[in-house]
């Protein structure tokens, strides 16, 4: 397949162009979006559909007004991609307002401000829907049963109901936690759809594993340690229930395989995954679970430029004193 250079963001190092690697998310995530709607019906598919239309807008009229090229040769997928993970990461009762203002700043704070697609030093999704967990946390307790949403009701759209709370989830199988067969948030709760989707983007070759698979490892291995350091005690369940429950296997592929905002290198992905998780680990009892997600991914996004720099660095100096050695 010959590569237009033109097309390849700036910050995205691989043979793939931009339009393949966003089209390939939007695929990745249709079994979220299908899970979304088959629990919480149409007021999931409202909410994802506003969020792409908002971003896509959005963005749009970001580089009408700075006299940007407007998506050059192709249409910009990556609108899409970052509404779609935005409403999926968005609790099922959220009103169109939050989301919205999740949207606009992502897109115009996060991505317009620093250049466009594949120009973000941070994830804008992340960014997003972390800006409105810390300014407006009252709008995101909308936790409802499936069955509560089959109606669809427009004035809760801009009206928030009555708020709600995480429910807990020690009393679930090991099924419906696989399913997804409890309230959560829109696209995060159902296992099976978010490793179909890992799986496909694996197979297409968008995604990198080094800092996913490193941060669950991490999780894994020292969640035993970040509960018996604290008040709670360790049990495989609890481990069992949080990895599948809390969203960390979302955030680790659609969010930590970026191939934007993420480490090229092995070494420095390795190292931003091992980073996260023990970032997440220690601020979980403290924070909120969803900052306890996606801060510690904004602080290793704002490092991935240095850490890959080192990580080159190491490289060239092991390679120079391998050729000493030999000579």
């Amino acid at each position: 397949m010959s590569v237009d250079k033109r097309q390849l963001a700036p910050f995205i190092h691989t043979e793939k162009n931009a339009p393949y690697i966003y089209m390939t998310f939007l695929a990745a995530l249709v079994p979220c979006v299908v899970y979304g709607f088959f629990y919480y019906g149409l007021r999931a598919v409202v909410l994802i559909l506003s969020c792409m239309a908002a971003f896509v807008l959005s963005d749009y009229l970001c580089m009408r007004l700075t006299h940007r090229r407007t998506g050059g040769d192709y249409f910009d997928f990556s609108s899409l991609v970052e509404g779609l993970l935005i409403a999926l990461m968005l609790p099922p009762d959220t009103t169109l307002v939050t989301a919205i203002t999740a949207v606009l700043f992502a897109s115009v704070i996060t991505k317009q401000v620093f250049g466009g697609a594949g120009s973000n030093l941070i994830n804008p999704a992340c960014a997003g829907r972390l800006f409105i967990e810390l300014v407006w946390p009252s709008a995101l307790k909308g936790y409802s049963n499936g069955e509560d949403n089959l109606k669809l009701s427009f004035m809760t759209l801009f009206v928030q109901k009555e708020p709600g709370s995480l429910p807990s989830y020690t009393h679930l199988s090991l099924t419906e936690l696989l399913s997804g067969n409890y309230p959560g948030l829109i696209g995060t709760t159902c296992f099976i759809c978010i490793i179909i989707g890992g799986l496909f983007l694996t197979l297409k070759g968008t995604i990198r594993l080094y800092s996913p698979v490193s941060y669950i490892f991490t999780i894994m291995v020292l969640y035993p340690l970040s509960m018996l350091a604290g008040t709670g005690k360790f049990t495989f369940d609890g481990l069992l229930i949080y990895l599948l429950s809390s969203g960390s296997v979302f955030v680790a592929v659609f969010i930590l395989g970026d191939l934007t905002t993420m480490p090229s290198r092995f070494a420095s992905g390795v190292f931003a995954g091992v980073v996260c998780g023990i970032l997440t680990l220690v601020t979980k009892p403290f924070l909120s679970p969803m900052v306890s997600l996606l801060a510690p991914v904004l602080a290793v996004n704002f490092l991935s430029f240095v850490l890959d720099f080192f990580s080159k660095t190491v490289s060239r100096r092991q390679i120079r004193s391998r050729e000493v050695d030999i000579s």
